[in-house]
């Protein structure tokens, strides 16, 4: 895997610049670095400067398995935003839009929020997130014993309910079925429009297998189908930068 830099990352913007491009933005481990506390991990000055001047160019969206809300806490700037991998598009001046079914989820993830303290016993460490559509189970303060068994259990509570399960770093998450990044980003680029893609992780990788005509940028190490490899989020963030002021 050829890592290179946020200099090649603007060149090869600059070939699809002409097009009207979009930008698609994941934010955790992409603009941000992954950290075991997820509601800590709060936009900095540069990275909202930085936003702020590449939006004001370019028509670019925050693309985040992260709940609508949550992510409105953390970046404190009026983007455009698709959450919940696609489940919620809230769209700049507008009010959020869901997919179909969303609040049928949105309650069986309430429901099940309050009934899973057996598992909660079960897991000592494992934190349970509510994101408001879907359930996020935090695993990294457990012990890693323990998670095969972890596994077995939200794959059964996800049959259940009729939920599909994701697994990512140090998290297993209740999705809502048919949902995905790369359906949202299709959807927005009505087809064709020119995109740069950029993300860090597997939910990203589905964005690029359906989005395989635009530029897109892997962030991190892994297994990918991106045109180009960064580092870690500073050199994205660079890259960023370096097309904001083209």
């Amino acid at each position: 895997m050829k890592i290179l830099s946020a200099t090649d990352a603007l060149a090869a913007f600059m070939k699809i610049s002409k097009g009207n491009p979009i930008i698609f933005l994941d934010y955790d481990g992409t603009l941000v670095n992954i950290i075991m506390n997820p509601w800590e991990a709060v936009a900095d000055h540069d990275l909202i400067e930085t936003l702020r001047d590449l939006s004001a160019r370019f028509e670019t969206f925050i693309v985040t398995g992260r709940s609508l809300e949550d992510i409105k806490t953390l970046l404190p700037l009026d983007m455009n935003i698709i959450a919940m991998h696609g489940s919620v598009t809230k769209l700049k001046g507008k009010p959020p839009s869901f997919v179909p079914g969303y609040n049928r989820y949105r309650a069986i993830c309430n429901d099940l929020f309050n009934d899973l303290e057996s598992t909660r016993m079960k897991f000592p460490g494992l934190r349970i997130f509510n994101k408001d559509g879907g359930l996020l189970f935090h695993y990294g303060l457990m012990s890693g014993d323990l998670k095969g068994e972890l596994s077995l259990e939200v794959a059964e509570i996800a049959g259940r309910v009729g939920m599909v399960v994701y697994s990512g770093y140090n998290i297993f998450e209740l999705r809502i079925p048919g949902v995905s990044k790369g359906k949202a980003i299709k959807r927005i680029r009505m087809g064709d429009r020119p995109a740069l893609i950029a993300g860090d992780e597997g939910t990203d990788e589905e964005a690029f297998e359906m989005n395989m005509d635009a530029l897109k940028i892997r962030v991190g190490d892994g297994p990918t189908l991106a045109d180009i490899v960064l580092r870690d989020p500073s050199e994205m963030r660079e890259a960023l930068r370096l097309i904001a002021r083209y």
